[in-house]
């Protein structure tokens, strides 16, 4: 009888200890809360991506001139930015340089994500919108043109 309590007493600290030994987290190292610990994934991954909208000066002297003096920056129906458009223009749309508009977009949920943007000016009016594809660790520019 004490060999077989003996017997049963390793079986559950063995099986105790394989299992502790697995740790759960986010496995995946594109992740924002990445874990180097974590053996096991347990669907908890966020991701960050970027945004970055920009023009060049003639399209904001069109602006400003049309009467847009102040640009709104609405992601999914919801308003999350705006900048004057006097000062809203840059040669190229390199992420959070002056005269741009970069838009953190934290904890996403997935490794990339679609979005429907809405560029609006004075009155709220709809200059631009389309949809777009936010890749994790990406900044992703877009250029507002006049075609």
């Amino acid at each position: 009888m004490k060999k077989l309590t003996q017997i049963l007493i390793v079986t559950v600290l063995s099986s105790f200890g394989f299992t502790s030994c697995v740790k759960p987290g986010c496995t995946d190292e594109k992740a924002t809360n990445y874990s180097a610990e974590a053996k096991e994934d347990d669907g908890t991954c966020t991701y960050r991506g970027d945004i970055t909208f920009w023009c060049l000066p003639a399209v904001s002297e069109m602006l400003y001139d049309m009467g847009h003096t102040r640009l709104r920056f609405e992601l999914e129906g919801e308003i999350l930015d705006s900048v004057d458009t006097e000062f809203f223009f840059a040669p190229s749309g390199e992420c959070n340089a002056p005269g741009v508009k970069t838009i953190a977009m934290n904890e996403l949920p997935y490794e990339y994500r679609y979005y429907k943007y809405r560029v609006k000016g004075s009155g709220f009016a709809t200059i631009w919108e389309d949809f777009i594809r936010l890749d994790a660790n990406d900044c992703l520019d877009i250029q507002l043109k006049f075609e």
